[in-house]
């Protein structure tokens, strides 16, 4: 939990004088994988593959995914909050990103009400935003 609270801290203090660079992005979800890795139990073989659209329909990988959302603030009740979701974006991420990932949030916001299982609903509204916009797509 210490991990957890650490990053929220940054990303509290960073979101507080600016939006991220892709390279503090990339370092934050680093320190998240750290954490959410060893939780589920998956192999870096099965996650690695995201940021390429390969995503691998196994429990594991679907609850990883959860874990990074939860990690990030954008489930709230086991359900995607997108509210939070473009907040983070307009708080955190680069100028050049910002509203082609609000984008695809907004056309994926839906996708959750599908399933009823947090991992699964993580896991598709993920791969839906991948699919909307692959070249903003980063997950940790």
């Amino acid at each position: 939990m210490s991990v957890f609270v650490v990053i929220v801290k940054l990303l509290m203090l960073i979101a507080a004088s600016e939006a991220m660079t892709m390279k503090q992005i990339k370092n934050t979800g680093k320190m998240m994988r750290k954490t959410c890795q060893p939780k589920n139990n998956v192999a870096d073989e099965k996650i690695d593959p995201l940021n390429k659209g390969e995503f691998i329909e196994e429990k594991e990988v679907m609850c990883y995914v959860a874990c990074i959302m939860k990690m990030a603030n954008t489930i709230k009740n086991n359900k995607l909050n997108y509210e939070a979701a473009i907040k983070q974006a307009d708080l955190l991420f680069p100028d050049e990103i910002k509203e082609p990932a609000k984008e695809a949030i907004t056309a994926c916001r839906k996708v959750v009400d599908d399933y009823k299982d947090v991992c699964e609903s993580s896991f598709y509204v993920t791969k839906c935003i991948y699919n909307h916009n692959p070249s903003i797509f980063f997950f940790p």
